[in-house]
């Protein structure tokens, strides 16, 4: 028999959804907002930017500061700044207020999903946590796959103005599930850390090196996503709308990976799911490097790219979440924190690593430089596997 989840998990997705849609939906904007705010594209583009530094920022750090808050005024403060931010957006004539905007609604973006992933955990039970990880963040890759296409013509067919002003009405139907459906944190007063707890959890060794999997994980991955668009153009000689709809695929495959993540992190543990992504990676990586110039190999090797890098995402965070049960029990969310920043940091990490690849060895070339970020990251994980195993062994030696 299937159990269900809590329904407000499935509240925490429909704001997961606003979040990456307005994450990934200015993208698709950029010529649009540049031509009215009379600011050049490059200009523009800094809001992309902005949103990113304020979830990299808001995910671990403002959520290691209010660790002592309960969980549900934390989640309703940060749907509110990222609904505030979504209106500001939508009202803004100049791009100074804009990028303010942009950046304070990406910082109620990072705590959102670091405090909902590790709540929604709590909520379901240990043994459900990679598929409550996956139902959170299914909305992001919903977005991903549905939301920035329709986004785009929905902004062509009317303006960015009303985009933005949708996002932040979904905004505030998110926020006022939460304030309905969640329930009040139980014994929030003793429950909760003090601030120095999340802080010092954000230094803590192991935390750290599970965030860094993240990282090498998914700089591999977008040392190839980044630049696939001109290698399916040129190498694999597509038109564009051909790579367009590549890149549909590539969407939906990465949701389909994302609910087969979190089953797999479920019914095999999360260090088993971990590594079988990592390994699978490595491996597409290298095959589209060997079969780049073949159209029917690319529509099979970009769908396994969007499933497995997206397959990640709840066995990643829900090995995180595993190891602040150990290391730091005070201060899950800012666990959650860190790897949510590991996954933005990849990607910035793996967008520069592309474009020097690209200039200095060709296009190609990502795919292989790629394939061995990854293959660092599986011998990191090995690494921190039998560290634990030892742990575990000598603790157990002690107590007998």
């Amino acid at each position: 028999m299937t159990l269900r989840m809590p329904f407000v998990i499935y509240v925490f997705a429909l704001c997961a959804f606003a979040l990456g849609f307005t994450e990934f939906v200015t993208i698709g904007l950029v010529s649009t907002i540049s031509a009215d705010l009379h600011a050049s594209v490059s200009q523009v583009g800094t809001a992309v930017t902005a949103y990113a530094l304020g979830a990299v920022i808001g995910a671990p750090g403002l959520t290691a500061l209010a660790t002592h808050w309960p969980r549900k005024r934390l989640l309703l403060v940060a749907m509110a700044l990222f609904t505030l931010g979504n209106a500001v957006v939508s009202l803004s004539a100049a791009l100074t207020p804009m990028l303010v905007a942009r950046f304070a609604s990406g910082l109620g973006h990072g705590v959102f999903l670091a405090v909902a992933s590790s709540v929604a955990t709590q909520l379901a039970g240990r043994h459900r946590a990679g598929a409550a990880v996956a139902v959170v963040f299914g909305g992001l890759t919903l977005a991903l796959a549905l939301g920035v296409p329709l986004g785009t013509w929905l902004g062509s067919v009317l303006s960015w103005q009303v985009i933005f002003m949708a996002v932040a009405a979904s905004g505030a139907i998110g926020f006022l599930g939460l304030l309905v459906l969640m329930p009040t944190d139980r014994n929030a007063t003793s429950m909760q850390a003090k601030a120095l707890d999340g802080l010092k959890a954000l230094f803590n060794p192991p935390l750290l090196a599970g965030a860094g999997i993240t990282v090498l994980a998914y700089a591999g991955s977008f040392t190839l996503y980044t630049y696939i668009s001109p290698i399916l153009l040129q190498v694999t000689k597509i038109s564009e709308g051909s790579a367009s709809l590549l890149m549909l695929g590539y969407g939906v495959m990465a949701a389909i990976g994302n609910v087969w993540g979190g089953r797999l992190t479920d019914r095999k543990g999360a260090e088993h799911a971990v590594m079988t992504v990592l390994v699978g990676l490595t491996a597409v990586l290298l095959a589209i490097w060997l079969s780049a110039a073949s159209l029917v190999l690319m529509v099979l090797l970009t769908g396994l790219l969007g499933a497995l890098t997206y397959a990640a995402v709840p066995a990643l965070q829900a090995r995180v979440i595993g190891l602040s049960h150990i290391h730091a029990p005070q201060a899950p969310a800012v666990a959650a924190g860190l790897n949510i920043a590991g996954f933005n940091g990849g990607i910035a990490l793996g967008s520069l690593l592309g474009g020097a690849t690209l200039e200095a060895l060709g296009l190609t070339s990502n795919a292989w430089v790629g394939a061995a970020v990854v293959g660092l990251g599986i011998v990191w994980m090995r690494w921190q596997m039998r560290r634990d195993e030892a742990l575990r062994a000598q603790a157990n030696s002690e107590s007998a």
